[in-house]
């Protein structure tokens, strides 16, 4: 043990023996991110005697441009907002508003009461309104042009001699997770060719094309953005621009309208409708109720779920049950989700139309009051802004074609029919909207085709819901591919 002893405290005078000591020569730095923007301005807006003014006139003004200089070597996120004065004794519902980039208009002309609010250190001009995000690319500048105008709306009542309305943009570089969905696909749509302006009276912005990178994480499903829709209103008179989602798969086979009469769900059956009332209006069919209850309560319903089998003689002893139990939308994301109303404009079931065409009837040619809610479907217009056409057949081409003769078989329409997102190979799909027959309504069928007489009772075609995001969900992740899907928050 002596000499065990004698050996450790030779190693430890050996150990301190050999220690050295060296200071570091460089230096560690840590500094703060690049925050060198400034703002260009052009000449303000200033029109004195002002008169009520149509959209198409208030475009034409000259408005405020501005540009903004990012002079950092990475990229930023700048948001756009206006502040008002307090003292204004013009009130903002009566000032229409747009901004543009490149004669683009970035936000549709809107009342600047529909716009979001946002929060303002400026005392004197205490409200803010949100117009817009933009992404600006390193040592790169935006040109933005402001136009305002008096709604064409405004009564007399609401004008007074010397009436004023004064407003400044603000200018806040915000972070990525901070940006509105709305705002982020308008922005990655400027270098991203599976996005595409409808050119509608609404200008909506779509994805198109075969397989775009729209997908979402909702509801702990995959669903699909179909695009930014511009003055989707509440059903308060409120305009806003929002998102607009559809469910990737169906969520079965239903009868757009199928109510039994007196429970008696084993009578109604092909070529036998004496007990069953059945009818091409939305806001009573039986799928309106089974979206909007059962589906948007989680719970299940007496829908009948597959009327073939009793077509073809195996009639059950009565309606299957559609249990929504689990996969219904669940409370935790009713909270992303707002009512919008869903045009019922109908549609002639002797006639077929383009994809335009059938957009303008959707929102004009009612028989019915249009109806407000939270979830719906699709309407063929969709279906047909989604294409992107293909090298041998542009979209701009598809769109000429009435969407009846869009066929998987047919030579001048099956690029557009293959390259729709939208299309279920091998399966038919219902549409929201009704036809002038009061008991069909139009879908979409499996080999591509819309077709507008689907009798909505013997009719059991794939249901994909749809729904409106409220306008202040953001996208605080991913790329929307399949492998990332899109994030949401509030």
């Amino acid at each position: 043990m002596g000499v065990l002893v004698g050996v450790l405290i030779i190693s430890g005078i050996s150990y301190a023996l050999w220690s050295t000591t060296k200071e570091q020569t460089s230096i560690n730095k840590i500094s703060s991110g690049c925050l060198k923007l400034d703002v260009q301005e052009g000449t303000s807006i200033d029109i004195p005697n002002a008169f009520q003014t149509s959209d198409s006139e208030g475009l034409k003004q000259e408005g405020y441009t501005f540009t903004i200089n990012n002079n950092c070597n990475h990229e930023e996120y700048v948001e756009v907002n206006l502040d008002i004065n307090k003292n204004n004794t013009l009130d903002a519902k009566n000032i229409r508003a747009t901004l543009l980039y490149n004669n683009q208009k970035i936000i549709e002309p809107n009342n600047l009461n529909n716009l979001l609010d946002r929060e303002t250190t400026n005392k004197e001009y205490n409200t803010g309104k949100h117009l817009t995000t933009v992404r600006i690319k390193a040592n790169s500048n935006k040109q933005l042009n402001l136009k305002m105008w008096l709604d064409e709306n405004t009564s007399f009542n609401e004008l007074e001699q010397n009436n004023t309305f004064e407003s400044k943009i603000e200018i806040n570089s915000i972070k990525r997770e901070n940006i509105l969905a709305s705002d982020y696909v308008r922005i990655i749509s400027e270098d991203n060719e599976q996005l595409a302006y409808d050119e509608t009276i609404d200008n909506n912005l779509r994805y198109i094309g075969a397989t775009p990178n729209n997908y979402v994480d909702f509801n702990g499903e995959k669903w699909r953005i179909i695009g930014v829709m511009n003055n989707v209103e509440d059903g308060t008179g409120k305009k806003e621009s929002r998102v607009k989602l559809i469910k990737n798969e169906d969520i079965g086979k239903i009868a757009w309208d199928a109510k039994p009469i007196n429970n008696q769900y084993t009578i109604c059956i092909h070529n036998n409708h004496a007990n069953c009332t059945y009818k091409s209006n939305w806001k009573e069919a039986s799928l309106k109720i089974t979206l909007n209850e059962a589906y948007w309560n989680s719970t299940k319903t007496t829908e009948k779920n597959n009327l073939e089998k009793r077509i073809n003689g195996n009639l059950d002893s009565q309606w299957e049950y559609l249990d929504f139990t689990n996969t219904g939308i669940k409370a935790i994301n009713q909270k992303l989700i707002d009512k919008a109303i869903y045009y019922l404009g109908k549609i002639d079931l002797s006639k077929q139309y383009i994809a335009s065409m059938y957009y303008e009837l959707e929102r004009t040619n009612n028989f019915l009051e249009n109806w407000t809610g939270y979830v719906g479907l699709m309407y063929p217009s969709d279906y047909g802004f989604a294409s992107s056409g293909s090298v041998n057949k542009s979209r701009n081409e598809c769109l000429k074609y009435n969407l009846y003769d869009w066929y998987t078989s047919n030579v001048n329409t099956a690029d557009c029919v293959k390259n729709d997102w939208l299309y279920e190979q091998g399966q038919n799909q219902w549409t929201i909207t009704p036809s002038d027959s009061s008991q069909r309504a139009a879908s979409i069928y499996e080999n591509g085709h819309v077709i507008n007489d689907a009798i909505v009772l013997d009719n059991y075609r794939n249901v994909r819901p749809v729904l409106y995001l409220k306008s202040t969900v953001k996208i605080i992740d991913g790329d929307g591919s399949k492998d990332n899907f899109y994030k949401l928050a509030i």
